[in-house]
């Protein structure tokens, strides 16, 4: 089996497949809604890093325009992400 990323071998990545099929349903879903969380925590403090001067409403923004479609910003916001450069 190859395995998914560079830096994990076959032998690792069988043992984690092992343990992911163990999980039940609840347990599967939970995780992949902390995932989730996680990815949205670091998303914020990169922007955050990135733009240390911006306010809340602007690293919202910034926010919705990462993680969106631009067509969807622009219809669910009302603000084009590439015209105000984000």
């Amino acid at each position: 089996m190859k395995p998914l990323s560079p830096d994990t071998t076959p032998d690792a990545q069988r043992k984690q497949f092992e343990l992911m099929r163990q999980l039940s349903p609840a347990q599967k879903l939970s995780l992949a809604f902390a995932l989730t969380d996680t990815m949205r925590d670091l998303i914020r403090a990169d922007l955050r890093h990135r733009f240390p001067h911006a306010d809340e409403t602007e690293l919202r923004r910034r926010f919705i325009a990462r993680v969106l479609p631009r067509e969807d910003v622009i219809r669910a916001y009302g603000f084009d992400p590439k015209a105000e450069g984000y």
